[in-house]
């Protein structure tokens, strides 16, 4: 794939997010793809990541991601981005930085960074 079809897939993977299209953001994902994300224990796999994202997407009432900036190059794009989702008890904001690494039209590997703070201020008990 080009790099513009390398970014174009990163855009419609984050607009999947935002309406909450779990078989789309299951879709673009390879079946051996691998997800870290920053505070996180160890890598995931397309089901634990895909499940944890449906989790919160369907508890959210309101889902928005702001792209703030997308820089590709060879099979990685880089995708700065400002969420914000609306639960009943409250409100989460936080500023990404996603790295995926896509090969023939699929994720094959993504790196998730976040305002860990904001996630504790957000979810902790």
């Amino acid at each position: 794939m080009s790099i513009e079809e390398n970014k174009a897939l990163a855009r419609r993977y984050m607009q999947a997010v935002v309406d909450g299209d779990i078989d789309t953001v299951r879709e673009l994902q390879h079946p051996d793809v691998t997800w870290w994300i920053l505070g996180g224990e160890s890598t995931l796999d397309r089901d634990t990541f895909t499940n944890m994202v449906a989790q919160g997407l369907v508890a959210a009432k309101e889902r928005k991601i702001t792209i703030t900036g997308l820089t590709a190059e060879d099979d990685r794009v880089a995708v700065m981005a400002e969420g914000e989702m609306v639960f009943p008890d409250r409100v989460y904001r936080n500023s990404y930085h996603n790295l995926l690494v896509i090969r023939d039209g699929k994720i094959v590997e993504g790196r998730e960074y976040m305002d860990t703070k904001a996630v504790e201020a957000a979810f902790a008990p």
